[in-house]
């Protein structure tokens, strides 16, 4: 089967995108349209239970019945989870060459979305090999080059060649030349080059000495060239190379719930009215360490919303004289953050927005507790770790922006202020 794919793959390689497509039928019964869905239902299942074979074979006939990227993007994921990589590589481009028209559903664009960012994950994990054959056949004679029993283009040679992960068998042929086999074991993302080399044939065929005058079996033939064996020597026995199967890819999850915790460095921007003036920020709560709690839904695979709580201890500047030394302040916060995660099982970008309200308390030896409040808008970025099934690591950078009220007892107008945290978040993840 997997010759087939290859000679099939490669004469549709010189086609336009959507050429090789199955043609769209004209009309669909309900019946028919009842039937396709219940198709897709059952590959679904199948490959959540990690049932790929079967599941693909559920796919294909939904898209037999009904061309749909939908249908096209499960055969792709199906394919990739069974090492047919070359296979999936070509299915995930045909849906994102997929015409879609003005009445098509939103599921449509989003198979198309989702196939673009998988191709870019699984083109690189495609081996490729480029077959060298020396010396070059003679002109005038027709030269062959055989991969795995399938008659490939002789232009390629010297070309980068994808083939699926595994054991493959090259083979090069010209008229008045010995043909040359080789086996070459390729594993994911692996670059190699392999030589063939062309022995001129006496007449066209292979030359059998004549047996020795006194009878008996003729000699052996002479080690090849840069061979050490001395002649008679029985040639080694090849080297058995073992093809490990594909391992099974779990499948993907549109929504999950998320816990987890944080610890941060914070540092402080802008100014604070206080009823000793207006100060900087900065030298109230120089730096801080803080603590906290989050938690969410991640949903649409790539969408997350949730709640997070915070609470930074700060030490005042020392930089001015012990001017506040014995200040302490603190600070609470309570938001609501929503983030874009570019690919949630894999590592990728990490970004959010959101509100959050900030309580900020200074104490002042002598003096009183000031508690200010401010509304603060939040953003920041971060990188998308998965560690596991169970577990997600979150590296990210993020500001709140904001002003604080001005006590009753202080003068001024309210003042900016940013709050930059660069923190660590662990989540537990249950997928749904």
């Amino acid at each position: 089967m997997r010759r087939f794919h290859l000679a099939l793959l490669l004469s549709l390689s010189t086609l336009p995108p959507l050429a090789w497509s199955p043609p769209a039928r004209a009309q669909v019964s309900d019946a028919e349209r009842a039937a396709a869905r219940d198709l897709f239902k059952q590959g679904d299942e199948l490959q959540r239970a990690g049932k790929f074979p079967e599941a693909l074979d559920k796919f294909q006939r939904a898209e037999q019945v009904i061309h749909a990227p939908t249908n096209i993007l499960r055969i792709a994921e199906c394919q990739a989870a069974m090492g047919r990589l070359v296979e999936a590589a070509e299915s995930y481009r045909q849906v994102t060459h997929f015409q879609l028209s003005p009445t098509s559903p939103p599921a449509f664009q989003s198979a198309i979305d989702q196939a673009k960012g998988e191709l870019a994950q699984v083109e690189p994990r495609v081996p490729k090999v480029t077959v060298q054959v020396t010396p070059p056949p003679a002109q005038g004679s027709q030269p062959e080059l055989v991969i795995d029993g399938a008659s490939v283009p002789f232009a390629l040679v010297g070309e980068q060649i994808p083939l699926d992960p595994g054991t493959h068998t090259l083979q090069a042929k010209a008229a008045g030349y010995a043909s040359q086999t080789e086996t070459v074991s390729l594993k994911e993302r692996d670059t190699k080059t392999v030589a063939l080399k062309l022995e001129p044939a006496q007449g066209g065929a292979t030359v059998v000495a004549p047996p020795p005058a006194g009878g008996g079996a003729p000699p052996p033939p002479p080690p090849p060239y840069g061979s050490t064996a001395s002649p008679g020597t029985p040639p080694p026995p090849p080297p058995v190379v073992m093809e490990s199967a594909p391992q099974a890819v779990r499948p993907r999850s549109n929504v999950g719930i998320l816990i987890g915790a944080h610890l941060g460095a914070v540092a402080t921007s802008g100014k604070i009215d206080t009823n000793t003036g207006t100060q900087n920020l900065n030298d109230l709560a120089a730096g801080g360490l803080g603590i906290g709690l989050d938690g969410g839904l991640r949903f649409a695979r790539h969408w997350y919303v949730g709640v997070q709580y915070d609470h930074t201890t700060y030490s005042p500047s020392t930089t001015n004289n012990n001017q506040f030394n014995g200040y302490s302040s603190h600070s609470d916060t309570f938001g609501l953050d929503f983030a874009f995660i570019v690919n949630p099982d894999r590592v990728s970008f990490y970004g959010t927005l959101g509100l959050q309200t900030r309580i900020y308390t200074l104490a002042i030896p002598g003096l009183n507790t000031d508690t200010f409040t401010s509304g603060e808008f939040l953003a920041g970025a971060g990188i998308w770790i998965p560690l596991g099934h169970w577990f997600r690591l979150l590296p990210e950078l993020t500001g709140g922006f904001g002003n604080f009220n001005v006590p009753t007892d202080a003068t001024g107008t309210g003042e900016g202020h940013a709050f930059f945290t660069l923190g660590l978040v662990g989540y537990y993840n249950v997928d749904l």
